[in-house]
């Protein structure tokens, strides 16, 4: 069985899609699957090369895509900002592994990784299955019955396939989730999922608040090679956001220092993400932002419990 993306592999796999989207196999494709005129189709197979190649590669560890998941469930709205929210304005987002369940049928039409461009007032979200490591046998033949179908060889297609497109509002206005342009539960998970993840890579650097780490990957000698022969720039680096092992300050390491209150805790915990004015000096005005979420981790509390899950209201007589 084919392995998962690794972070050094997605330099490779990003110059792989961008060559793809510039031929006319790509263009016949997205004609075939989205019913449009071969211009059309060009010209869209054009726009998502140029967000592939303007896109920054980020690749988010097993541990953080749990927690983005368990994040995205819980969050009660649908409010992006671009500038804000976002960790750049193009991107390329690849998960540690699948968070979508099977369906009856077997079949797990799940992305493992997206792109998204921020345009304006909106940000364009495409999503991707990567061919290798798609499960069941069922499902990749139905991927390769497409391909037939619109003349493409399976031999000239990408690992990473284009599955479908969304479109997220990015003028920070609060939104219920059915507002976005798809409305299928999968669409909305995997949505909820990605604002969690830049959620998670937006959030303050604060050493004992921040829940993650960030680290400049590069790819493999002979991958940079063959990026350069293409064309492509080798030296693009990818950011592993990972769960921090660690999450305290190095220099504030006395219980009681300063920093901490007095009082003694037992117990870590999350501060669920939400929304809260922020005031601008610059332009005197207040915006709405999101803040977390984050770990407070009190002096001394480094291994203690983390007090969390979701919150049950108890009425008692």
């Amino acid at each position: 069985m084919a392995a998962h993306p690794t972070p050094r592999d997605l330099p490779g796999l990003r110059h792989e899609l961008a060559q793809w989207y510039a031929t006319d196999a790509a263009a016949r494709l997205i004609c075939h699957l989205a019913e449009l005129g071969p211009a059309e189709g060009r010209r869209l197979a054009d726009r998502h090369r140029a967000v592939v190649e303007a896109a920054g590669m980020y690749f988010v560890n097993g541990d953080m895509t749990d927690l983005a998941v368990r994040i995205g469930q819980g969050l009660d709205t649908f409010a992006v900002l671009a500038d804000n929210d976002l960790p750049e304005d193009h991107g390329l987002l690849v998960w540690s592994h699948r968070f979508i369940e099977p369906e009856s049928d077997g079949l797990q039409f799940a992305p493992l990784a997206v792109t998204w461009s921020a345009i304006g007032a909106h940000i364009d979200i495409t999503m991707y299955e990567h061919l290798p490591t798609a499960q069941p046998p069922a499902m990749v033949q139905a991927y390769r019955t497409q391909l037939q179908k619109s003349g493409v060889q399976p031999a000239q297609v990408p690992e990473l396939v284009q599955m479908w497109e969304s479109r997220m509002r990015a003028d920070g206005r609060d939104r219920p989730w059915t507002s976005t342009e798809d409305t299928d539960p999968d669409s909305h998970r995997v949505l909820r999922t990605l604002l969690a993840t830049w959620l998670l890579i937006r959030q303050p650097a604060d050493a004992r608040k921040a829940l993650h780490q960030v680290e400049e990957v590069t790819a493999p000698k002979t991958a940079q090679k063959r990026i350069a022969r293409g064309g492509g720039d080798p030296t693009r680096t990818v950011r592993y956001v990972t769960l921090r092992q660690t999450l305290r300050r190095g220099d504030d390491t006395r219980p009681g220092g300063r920093e901490h209150a007095s009082k003694i805790y037992r117990h870590r915990w999350f501060v669920r993400p939400h929304r809260t004015n922020q005031y601008y000096p610059s332009t005197g005005e207040h915006q709405k932002i999101w803040r977390g979420p984050y770990l407070v981790v009190p002096a001394g509390c480094e291994t203690a419990p983390i007090l969390g899950g979701e919150r049950v209201n108890v009425l008692r007589r």
